[in-house]
């Protein structure tokens, strides 16, 4: 197919521009590409694109700012016989696209929108906007983190991130430099693995073009790569240790391939003991124990089980079962941490952070620590978009908030949000497969938006939200770096899973679901969340004459005030320092 983009400017007249571009998509002729830039004015102005030979299926396209974070399409009543002649006023934005059938048009474009508003440049020599200064950083005494599993997959696929004027940067240097202080990083046992799912042979994403052998991502040797990278970003980390080859969650865990014929309880435990007894020592070889480890991902139902039409089809601990196996299990990779890293942090993690389940996931803690369960912080996934769904009546941070209180007052735990995440563009990145899909967050539940603005209010709300709480720690996103992008004029490949076709046998990527969530927009710009509520990670100092102790009587957290201390969280208390948990912090 043969697209002819040359742009003919009738009108350009005025001072007050914006740079837009039209986007082409087809997906069987592979074709995604931008056929080129033009500058509009707030003017009626008329872009023509001539000869454009669609073939058989039509073909898709869309008009876009740089960023990708306005996008607006037209619907397809607006095709006529000899072409298409529709205001960028009429389109709606980011939900449609206008397909073509087959034939050859002359394509106009009227594109005069009173109501937008466009950053003044000269018309004849296009400069970038001036850019509004960052903000002072903000003391605050939560983590800030975000999840960086997946930093070197991105890497290898040539993916770009960026500073705020547009300067390419590692990844590490720029969350850090935006207040980003908390790393989670997940463990796989074995990725690249295939499981069976529904039917489909999934496996997680292996680059075999930059790493021929198969590279397995998030396994051992890339997590501890990656973590050596957050600590030289003065960065802490909590690591997830999956206890699966695949992803795993509220609803199915997969036990993974090596111990999927262990039939024995006690073999089961010492293998899970032993496997994550090997993963801290060889953290603490190279300096990185991490502060925090969850034990497991979205465990509501226990751990190491893989069910079938409601029964196991491994041995494992699902609670459904009986709680005896799944706080045995737990309690052997617990011990296998503190054995290696006493100060290390021991979380186990449910996916009902919100208002919406506020009395499943307190049952649900309360039964583990009846029978026995050994840890020390509760951890929960919140999303605005999962509250709504559970049935929260405040879907807010606020509602958040109660959730938070109620754990305190009925676990007695510090609580951790494993994960946060907001839509910020209605649909995942335009021109990729699903590209016109929502994504896994949707509009955000209650909130009913999704756009930057809307992003940047929410964790500004979460912000104020946490600093109200001293029981709650902190925060992780998910995920702040998960990009789609053109490189080169190619889409990287960046997928969740790859599934198998055994009538090609061969793997294809699955899609990125949630392009549209991340930190970051199409082109590895910063989004406002990041840049603008920086929170600051600089430590508070010690006063003179005090110390950190380990408390055998330490007061109550509601009691204390929070300090983070060279990197460390500290409770003050009439003038004494203590570590949260009463052990020493090793520093």
């Amino acid at each position: 197919m043969t697209i002819l983009c040359a742009l003919l400017l009738i009108a350009m007249s005025h001072a007050g521009t914006t740079d837009w571009y039209l986007y082409f998509w087809s997906e069987s002729n592979n074709l995604n590409s931008d056929a080129g830039q033009f500058t509009t004015t707030d003017q009626a102005n008329i872009f023509v694109l001539p000869s454009c030979s669609v073939p058989a299926e039509g073909i898709n396209f869309c008009v876009h700012n740089q960023a990708w974070s306005a996008v607006y399409g037209w619907d397809s009543e607006a095709v006529t016989a000899t072409g298409v002649a529709v205001s960028l006023a009429t389109a709606t934005q980011a939900t449609g696209w206008l397909a073509l059938p087959a034939g050859t048009y002359d394509v106009t474009f009227d594109l005069s929108v009173p109501s937008i508003r466009f950053d003044t440049v000269a018309a004849t020599q296009p400069q970038e906007p001036e850019q509004p200064e960052d903000p002072e950083p903000q003391s605050s005494t939560f983590l800030r983190g975000g999840d960086l599993t997946m930093a070197k997959y991105l890497e290898d696929w040539g993916a770009v991130f960026r500073y705020r004027d547009g300067t390419a940067g590692d990844v590490f240097d720029i969350l850090s430099n935006y207040g980003i202080n908390l790393a989670r990083l997940r463990l796989f046992h074995n990725p690249g693995t295939a499981v069976q799912s529904g039917g489909t042979t999934y496996r997680l994403p292996i680059m075999t073009t930059a790493h021929p052998s198969g590279y397995p991502y998030a396994g051992e040797e890339d997590i501890l790569s990656l973590a050596l990278r957050a600590k030289q970003h003065n960065m802490q980390i909590c690591l997830t240790i999956y206890l699966s080859d695949y992803w795993a969650g509220a609803t199915e865990q997969y036990i993974p391939a090596a111990w999927a014929n262990v039939s024995d309880l006690n073999t089961l435990g010492d293998s899970v003991y032993n496997y994550v007894y090997r993963i801290m020592t060889r953290m603490e070889a190279q300096g990185t124990l991490p502060e925090f480890v969850s034990v497991g991902n979205e465990t509501n139902y226990g751990i190491l089980y893989q069910r079938l039409n409601g029964t196991h089809v491994n041995f494992g601990g699902d609670t459904r079962d009986g709680i005896s196996n799944t706080v045995f299990l737990f309690n052997k990779a617990y011990d296998a941490i503190k054995a290696v890293s006493p100060s290390s942090q021991v979380i186990i993690h449910h996916s009902y952070g919100d208002a919406g389940k506020i009395g499943t996931c307190r049952s649900f803690f309360q039964n583990m620590l009846s029978n026995g369960c050994r840890f020390d912080i509760v951890g929960g996934s919140y999303y605005p978009h999962w509250a709504t769904e559970h049935g929260a009546a405040d879907a807010t941070p606020t509602g958040m908030l109660a959730w938070a209180a109620d754990m305190e007052q009925n676990i007695g735990k510090p609580v951790m949000l494993m994960e946060v995440g907001y839509s910020w563009n209605p649909y995942k990145c335009p021109g990729r497969n699903g590209g016109n899909w929502q994504g896994q967050l949707g509009l955000n539940g209650a909130y009913n938006e999704a756009t930057e603005a809307g992003q940047e209010a929410f964790i500004k709300a979460l912000h104020e939200a946490l600093d109200t709480d001293d029981n709650i720690l902190g925060y992780m996103y998910w995920d702040p770096i998960f990009v789609d992008q053109q490189v080169g004029g190619q889409w990287i490949k960046t997928c969740w899973a790859e599934k198998y076709d055994a009538g090609y046998d061969t793997w294809w990527e699955d899609g990125n679901v949630i392009s549209n969530t991340t930190l970051f927009d199409f082109t590895g710009l910063p989004l406002s969340a990041l840049y603008r509520e920086i929170k600051s990670r600089k430590p508070a100092e010690v006063p003179t004459g005090s110390e950190v102790i380990e408390a055998t009587a330490q007061p109550q957290p509601s009691a204390c005030t929070k300090r983070l201390v060279n990197g460390h969280l500290l409770l003050e208390h009439q003038g004494q320092y203590y570590t949260i948990f009463g052990q020493k912090a090793g520093f």
